[in-house]
């Protein structure tokens, strides 16, 4: 029986995003862009056995499917989408509270 501790939480994001979830208290950011996917960055935290949570915006989800496909085949890391500012969108714009809240579930105020 193995006694490896998932207690991580790590997001992988554009900026926007990131800064937002830096704001409720999350501190594990990668900050993503169209040049820099993610794809190493979330098969290295797939195979880090601290990493409980990967957060990943809509956009570099659909960019590393076949990736994240077969790590939720596995228990661990669980994989959690969420949109992003060019998500699908029911509003043409949105707020870092609304990113937040649709997030991690928590009311933010600043």
């Amino acid at each position: 029986m193995s006694n490896v501790t998932r207690e991580k939480i790590y997001v992988l994001a554009d900026e926007m995003t990131g800064l937002g979830l830096k704001l409720a208290g999350i501190g594990n950011i990668i900050e993503l862009s169209d040049e820099r996917t993610g794809q190493e960055e979330l098969i290295k935290l797939a195979n880090d056995e601290s990493v409980a949570i990967v957060i990943i915006t809509e956009k570099f989800a659909e960019l590393n499917r076949a990736i994240i496909n077969k790590i939720t085949l596995k228990p661990w890391p669980v994989i959690v989408e969420i949109e992003g500012p060019e998500g699908k969108m029911e509003m043409e714009t949105n707020t870092l509270k609304e990113l937040i809240r649709s997030a991690i579930g928590i009311e933010v105020e600043f």
